[in-house]
């Protein structure tokens, strides 16, 4: 996994307000957060999502978009970028068109199967009042099972209530996460699902617009950190049998019979501890710190009522 190219899918379908989160969540996050800020290279777009973010602040809403809309996006902590990562929305029609009549929908096929995180955009609103937009799942399910299945390492997967301030009777809320139910599942079971359910409004009262990228940079930094920590331990190990081994006596057998000496392995092995280390030290503490940031844009955000989708351990 490369941090500094991650790939986060997008899916909902049309008007779940996949363009009005972008652009909230763009617009908080690109000020500092206990020390951390999302930056890109792309001013144009810096500028359009901006002025969107500043629209929805007045309740000025964008219109439902009918293209695919991308973002590459960095993640700074201080004065150091220490994750990348390409943001993907699909337009809506691509989660009911098939992959035979629509090429948009086979590149989103493809990319889920190679996503590093995935979230999942659903208008509460509508699934409170429609009983229409039930239908729609289906077709999500099939599509985050098939991300879900080819994965080797964690997947963050993240369902983004949207127009969470519409939907104030609990009943409603009860009706729109049932619709949710096989996907509220799906995050909850673990495995290699690392998720969590988040109620988003992105308008005059912004709440939860950075938990979705938060929650999968943080899900993802924390495995690297935990990988390499293993790798670290692995390193230690041999290390310290190779010291043991590394003596005249080895090189000389080692010699005669024409194979690498344990001084030399040890040499191999301790230029490894060592660039090990220095990573460990690198993701450390952001990821410590991008854990509490996240922690404290979480609290209050989880959905009411309904059947609980508790977050599972990043």
């Amino acid at each position: 996994m490369d941090l500094m190219n991650l790939r986060v899918v997008a899916l909902g379908h049309s008007s779940a307000g996949k363009s009005s989160y972008l652009a909230a969540m763009f617009t908080h996050l690109a000020t500092d957060r206990k020390g951390f800020r999302l930056v890109t290279a792309d001013r144009r777009t810096a500028d359009e999502l901006t002025t969107t973010g500043r629209q929805l602040r007045k309740g000025v809403y964008p219109p439902p978009s009918s293209r695919r809309t991308e973002l590459a996006a960095g993640l700074r902590y201080g004065r150091s970028e220490i994750m990348g990562f390409e943001w993907t929305d699909y337009r809506g029609g691509a989660l009911t068109s098939s992959a035979a009549d629509d090429p948009e929908t086979a590149q989103l096929l493809e990319r889920l199967t190679h996503a590093d995180a995935v979230v999942v955009f659903a208008d509460a609103h509508r699934l409170a009042t429609d009983p229409d937009s039930h239908d729609e799942v289906r077709r999500t399910v099939v599509l985050l099972h098939r991300a879900v299945d080819g994965q080797r390492t964690p997947l963050p997967v993240v369902l983004a209530y949207t127009k969470a301030d519409l939907v104030r009777d609990p009943a409603d809320w009860a009706r729109a996460r049932a619709a949710m139910g096989p996907l509220e599942e799906l995050v909850a079971e673990g495995g290699r699902v690392r998720g969590t359910a988040v109620a988003v409004s992105c308008g005059p009262s912004p709440r939860g617009v950075a938990v979705p990228v938060l929650w999968c940079l943080s899900t993802l930094l924390s495995h690297q950190e935990r990988q390499v920590a293993g790798h670290l331990e692995t390193a230690e190990g041999f290390v310290e049998d190779l010291r043991k081994e590394a003596n005249g006596i080895d090189s000389l057998v080692s010699w005669f019979k024409g194979v690498e000496s344990a001084a030399k392995r040890l040499k191999s092995w301790e230029e490894e501890l060592r660039e090990r280390k220095e990573e460990l030290a690198v993701l450390s503490r952001p990821a410590r710190r991008l854990a509490k940031l996240l922690d404290r844009e979480q609290r209050g955000t989880a959905p009411p009522a309904g059947a609980p989708a508790r977050a599972v351990r990043r």
